[in-house]
């Protein structure tokens, strides 16, 4: 494949990501009415679990029934959400559900019933639906609100902050990795190079960090709609949430050996870094830019094709922490601040190493310090990794019913 073709077909692949980037909203989860339909409807609280194939089976027949019977879907609550997760052990403990049965999903609680998995639902909900009676509509609100009461209404803080910080310490930690940040060395030491104002400096380096953020925040929304969008994509996402989780946990092995080799000195040994070739690529963008008249707007301009090339790099952290926001409702119901808030992290290296440019620190120094710190950067990396991979493959299993 030569030069220009390959160039086109990158191109088109940043034209559809971007595309996807600003289509639309995010898949949405399909549900029988939530209001009553009549003051006597029969309320039912739902309980599922997202790439679920019996959820989606439950979900179906639950369309069916309500042709027939007049009921409505009260609450309706991801078992893997925090808040609901609290308020599901409460309602368990309520109905005398089992322990070992405690939290599976899919689970319907109607009346004074509770009917577990796809076969139970089946066997039993139309019944209970034919015979309600408004004592068993209001014994069902009186529980919930017992379990809202006695099982608390917010996020459990411990895993709301894990998730927070994984996203906040991915963007950071993929800003610094070696390979993005040898490509901001290249780009500052040249400017320097070539430019005869600090002031320059700091207005082209800004333009550059700018173009990256939105390139990569575009890059970033569109994988996100691709993700959620598509509609076959529930039931393969436990296989989805397992390959990345083994794709987390093979980079953080990498990451590993990478961080014992730049601890020796073994830089340009490394595993995850950028091909040479992309590397010549970027480094042949950035000097042509440089060599216009406009060159804040063609640094800008330029941002786009380079963060493109660093993908491969920077994708390995990207991707699995996409992943991460969808599969959970404390970050996916969020997604779009999360994203802003990781690509900002991203960014802030290029923003202080321009304003340390601009106050007159060499690109050596700058040299010295990733050549110092690249060993810590990798370890640190590979403990995220861990942490993904390890969130990822439970998520999974749950899934698969391997863990309930």
């Amino acid at each position: 494949m030569n030069r220009s073709r390959f160039l086109k077909g990158l191109t088109g692949a940043m034209l559809v990501v971007l595309v996807c980037g600003v289509w639309g909203a995010p898949f949405a989860h399909a549900a029988v009415p939530a209001t009553p339909l009549h003051v006597d409807s029969t309320p039912v609280i739902y309980y599922y679990t997202e790439g679920c194939s019996e959820c989606q089976a439950v979900e179906q027949y639950l369309d069916t029934l309500s042709a027939k019977y007049d009921f409505y879907v009260y609450k309706e609550v991801d078992s893997l959400d925090a808040a609901g997760a609290k308020v599901r052990s409460a309602l368990d403990t309520s109905y005398g559900v089992p322990d070992a049965q405690r939290g599976i999903a899919p689970t319907i609680f109607v009346g004074d019933k509770v009917f577990l998995r796809e076969p139970a639902i089946k066997t039993g909900l139309e019944q209970a639906l034919k015979s309600s009676t408004p004592a068993l509509r209001q014994h069902l609100l009186d529980a919930e609100a017992a379990a809202e009461k006695g099982g608390g209404s917010e996020p459990t803080d411990l895993f709301k902050t894990f998730s927070v910080l994984t996203v906040i310490g991915a963007g950071l930690l993929d800003g610094i990795n070696p390979c993005a940040f040898a490509t901001l060395i290249f780009f500052i030491s040249y400017l320097i190079m070539r430019s005869k104002s600090r002031r320059d400096i700091l207005f082209v380096g800004m333009a550059f960090a700018a173009g990256v953020f939105l390139a990569y925040l575009a890059a970033g929304m569109g994988l996100y709609q691709v993700v959620s969008r598509v509609p076959w994509f529930f039931a393969l996402s436990k296989w989805f949430y397992l390959v990345i989780g083994i794709f987390a946990a093979v980079i953080a092995v990498l990451s590993v050996r990478d961080a014992w080799r730049a601890r020796h000195g073994d830089l340009g040994d490394m595993t995850l870094q950028l091909p040479e070739r992309n590397k010549g690529m970027i480094h042949r963008l950035i000097r042509s830019q440089a060599r216009t008249g406009f060159v804040a707007i063609s640094a800008f301009l330029v941002a786009f094709p380079v963060s493109l090339f660093e993908f491969m790099c920077t994708g390995q952290t990207y991707l699995p922490t996409i992943v991460l926001i969808f599969s959970q409702n404390v970050l996916k119901q969020r997604a779009a601040l999360f994203l802003v808030i990781y690509n900002l992290l991203f960014i802030l290296p290029l923003v202080l190493i321009t304003v340390i440019a601009y106050l007159g620190v060499t690109s050596d120094h700058l040299v010295t310090w990733l050549k110092r710190n690249a060993a810590p950067v990798k370890a640190a990396t590979a403990v995220l990794f861990v942490a993904l991979a390890a969130f990822l493959i439970v998520r999974a299993l749950t899934l698969f019913g391997v863990i309930r």
